[in-house]
This record gives C-alpha cells, structure tokens and sequence, in this order.
C-alpha cells in the first residue's frame, strides 16, 4: 500500500510512539459529502463538505484517552501534539473495570473496489435535471421534496502493535424522493443507493411512481381492522426491521447485558424461521464492503443464523474485553448484513395469488422498539401500501401499524423473493458511516400483528 504524505506523518509519530512504549491506535478519516435538498418542487439547498478528522486513542493500564482533531494532516509535529493530549487524557481517566484491548492491525490491507470517481465529483446539475425529470414526467401538479446525499470516504487505521496499516476509499449515494397530492393526504416515496453514479436510473423512479399512482389515485382507500394479516414486507421493511433486530439482538453487548431478545438463547437454539439465514457478509457487492473494522481485525463471513438457528453474535472490541470475549470483527459501525433469498417470482402479485388478503408495506415509518427484551417493535406503512386480493392490487390502505415482535414476523414466513435488493442504511452523525444491508425484494409473514389503522390518509 502506498501511503500518502499524511499517512506517512502518522506512521512516523507511531513508530516513536511504540519506542517510548506508548500504547497508541491512530484513525484518519477523510470525506468529501454532497447534499441536495428539494421543497415545492425546487432545489431548496445544494451543500458540500470536505471533513477530516483524526482520532487518536491511548490505552494507559485500565485508563484511555480519546483524542479527536479536526483538521488536514500537515505535519508531524500536528500529529505529535494531538497524541499527547490524547496521552494527558488516559493519565488522568477513570479506570475501567476491565483491561482495555489495544487495537492491532492484523492485516494490511488496502481496498478501492467500490470507490466511484463520477460519484465522488459529479456535478449538481446532474442531481438537479434528474429532479426536474421527475417533475415534468411524473406531474407538476405534485408536490416533491426529498434529499440525495452522496460522497466518497477514505479510512486509514494505524496502531502502535505492529508497523501494519490498512486503507479504504469508497464512494456512497441515498436518494430519496416524496410525492404528495396537493388536496388529499397520501404520500408516496421512492428511493435509489449504490455505490456507482450509475446505480441511480431515474427511468426506474419514474416508472414506479407511474405504476402507483393510478392505484391511488382512482380507489378509495381502505382502513384496516387491527388483527392478524398476512402481510408482504417489501426489501425497505424488511432491512429497517432487521437492523434494529441486529442491534437489539445480534450484539454481543445486549446479549451480554441480558438487555436484548436473544439473551435467554445458546449457539444452535432457533431462534426464527427455518427458511431464514443472517449473514454478515462483508464481501457482498451489493453491501458497502469493509474489509476491516475499527480496531483492526479483519471482517471475515460471519454466519449469524443459519436456517433460523443462532450461530454466533456480533462483538466489539470493548465488550470482548469487558466479557473475555475474542475479536469478531465487529467494532464500528460497518456492517454487511445480507439476507438469503427464496425461491419465489419477484413478482409479488403473482407470488401472492391464491393466497387472499394480503398487506402490502415496502417500508416502515418511525420504526421504535418498546421492549427490546421481548423483541418487540412497531412502525407504520405511511408510504406506497396497498391491499392485495387474489395477486391483483385493490387499492391503497390507509397507515397501519405493526407492533409484533422479530421472533414472529420472522418464524412465520411464507414466501421470499429469489432476488436481493441493497437498501441504504447510512447515518452521518460524527462522520460519513455509509451501511447497506443486501435483503430479498420482499418476504411475505402470517400472522402479522396490525394493532392499529388511520381513519384517513
């Protein structure tokens, strides 16, 4: 890996640092963020930012100092002062109850297969057309908002272990679009991610808003009696629910913690459906692939549940420490969860004929977790849900709300689409974390809980 001059400041204050016998992890991250905003059908912001930031942590006995500096790295001197505040802080730092894990690179590694150029540089002119399209194809006597952020992320991780480095460039984008009828209530939502410029096709938001809105449009829509459905989770829904199943569940630190809904389960204990399998997969394309976590450890498959049996949990490096736990590769925020899909059509009608009544939600709208112990979450189907009768579309539904638990929307699956979908799951809090979770186009569950329904749109 060649390394930049920035890298090689670094790496220069670290090998000092290791010959003074200073326990020392060393984080550069860099991004260039694009943000375009949409209201009334017009472009309300276009921003860009270029961030860098240093993070430095110091491991002193049971003590740490963390260390944080925003800024280009010019020099080494640079490097060498935010080190020793960092070093000031773990001298004066409460101990932990548990010996800290120091960070090791355990392989070099240097990766770029899913960094776009185009993406990273394109021009917002490009962004503005494409809204433009979409209003004058789709109808201007909507009203559009909506954002699409994109950008590019560069990861360098050195510690004081060994002389090892790894780095990571790679690009991201998430679309999304919302329709609303300028008189009646409902909306409607399309959405795009990707890792290329090329992964976006208006084509296709136009087409989809073109396919629904004729069924809201001409049919009234229908208020839905709390009960038991069947009901289809489009591939939105079904990456939402299981990342917060993952969180709640998957990690270490709740299960640990006896917090979480898998805590009174053991390796080999099923857990959901025989027809589910988790996998975090790290070198899934149609995941942000990582090839590495943030201390170091090189991300490896990681089966999580295999045919709806619990096969191992996700930890990072400070649970693995607090509970003598080894290093899965887990520390961050990167995750590559993957989905297996089924062996059914990717058309859901005509999946679903035959099979009565069936709810259709593609996503979930302030999806919450009232009891994580018990597994319990709960979201409405805000946008673009439908009632399906016999594998042909009725009309639209107004919200309605699941409130079950993961345990029983994911052991009473019925039908999985053959194809996989990437749904965008990224936050850019502190700093751009682009997540993608590669799931089947939509699962269809009996049994689903509806506890409660609008009495409009």
């Amino acid at each position: 890996m060649k390394k930049s001059p920035a890298h090689e400041m670094i790496c220069a204050v670290r090998s000092r640092a290791a010959a003074r016998g200073i326990t020392a992890t060393f984080i550069l991250h860099s991004e260039k963020s694009h943000l375009m905003r949409i209201g009334n059908n017009s472009v309300s912001l276009n921003t860009s930012e270029a961030l860098t930031r240093l993070d430095i942590e110091v491991i002193n006995g049971r003590r740490t100092g963390i260390h944080t500096q925003m800024g280009d790295v010019v020099s080494e001197e640079y490097v060498e002062k935010a080190l020793q505040i960092a070093v000031s802080k773990a001298e004066v730092a409460s101990e932990k109850a548990y010996q800290p894990i120091p960070d090791k690179v355990e392989k070099a590694i240097s990766e770029d297969s899913q960094y776009d150029k185009a993406l990273e540089t394109v021009d917002p002119a490009f962004k503005a057309d494409a809204y433009q399209r979409i209003f004058n194809e789709v109808g201007q006597q909507y009203n559009f908002s909506g954002s699409w952020s994109s950008g590019s992320v560069e990861f360098f991780m050195t510690s004081t272990a060994n002389d090892l480095c790894v780095h990571h460039l790679g690009t991201d984008q998430a679309f999304n679009i919302v329709l609303k009828h300028p008189e009646k209530k409902w909306e409607l939502r399309q959405g795009a991610t990707g890792w290329r410029l090329n992964d976006f096709k208006v084509e296709k938001i136009i087409k989809s808003f073109k396919e629904l809105l004729p069924v809201y449009e001409k049919h009234a829509g229908t208020q839905i009696e709390p009960g038991e459905y069947t009901v289809a989770l489009g591939s939105d829904a079904v990456a939402e629910v299981l990342e917060m199943a993952c969180w709640t569940g998957f990690f270490g630190r709740s299960y640990e913690e006896k917090q979480g809904w898998t805590a009174k389960y053991v390796k080999g204990d099923k857990v959901l459906g025989d027809n589910v399998t988790i996998v975090d997969e790290p070198a899934n394309d149609l995941t942000y692939r990582f090839g590495f976590d943030f201390s170091g450890k090189t991300r490896q498959t990681w089966p999580i549940v295999e045919k709806g049996k619990l096969q191992n949990l996700m930890y990072d490096s400070s649970t693995c420490a607090k509970y003598g736990r080894p290093l899965t590769g887990h520390t961050g925020g990167s995750l590559s969860i993957t989905m297996q899909t089924g062996k059914d059509s990717h058309d859901l009608l005509e999946t679903v004929k035959g099979m009565g009544k069936v709810l259709y939600i593609p996503a979930l709208h302030y999806l919450n977790i009232p009891n994580a112990s018990k597994g319990i979450f709960t979201g409405s189907s805000r946008f673009n849900a439908v009632l399906i009768e016999n594998g042909k579309v009725v009309g639209p539904i107004f919200s309605s709300r699941i409130t079950d638990t993961f345990q029983s929307v994911f052991g009473k699956i019925v039908k999985i689409s053959q194809e996989a979908e990437s749904v965008n799951l990224s936050n850019t809090y502190g700093r751009r974390s682009p997540v993608a979770f590669a799931v089947p186009s939509y699962i269809v569950s009996e049994k689903v809980k509806i506890t409660d329904c609008a009495e409009s749109f």
